[in-house]
């Protein structure tokens, strides 16, 4: 996942534009000085801002997440929701791809919930298996 956006995942989180709006605001910085930071320009944050476009690429959102000099947790919380793991999820997901597999199906706004609730079920099934106190 942390290379593409599926962008399920940020819509569970909350929206990009108001986590973006409020993560600048906080900082006290204007759209124009972002842009400059993060070499885009100040008309493309004001539509990230409005909600025009979609969610960046992962390199722009942490480059945003640097400009805006975040913690590691509000960085993580503009990561998904612009609907990529956070960091800690994704160097998991580098040491086994499965569990990215496992998110895209948990995340996917495409499979019904009742079906996405027992996936989960098989899949706590499976680790009581290997685990029983899981």
């Amino acid at each position: 996942m942390g290379g593409r956006k599926p962008g399920a995942l940020g819509r569970l989180v909350e929206g990009f534009a108001e986590v973006l709006r409020w993560a600048r605001q906080r900082t006290g910085i204007s759209q124009s000085e972002l842009a400059r930071r993060v070499r885009v320009t100040p008309s493309y944050i004001n539509r990230l801002e409005r909600g025009e476009r979609d969610a960046p690429t992962l390199a722009v959102v942490d480059r945003l997440a640097d400009a805006l000099q975040l913690s590691d947790l509000d960085a993580d919380r503009l990561r998904m929701a612009a609907g990529y793991l956070p960091r800690s999820l994704r160097s998991l997901v580098l040491v086994d791809p499965t569990l990215a597999l496992v998110a895209d199906v948990l995340f996917d706004e495409g499979i019904p919930g009742e079906e996405r609730e027992d996936f989960r079920e098989i899949i706590r099934r499976a680790a009581r298996r290997w685990r029983p106190s899981a």
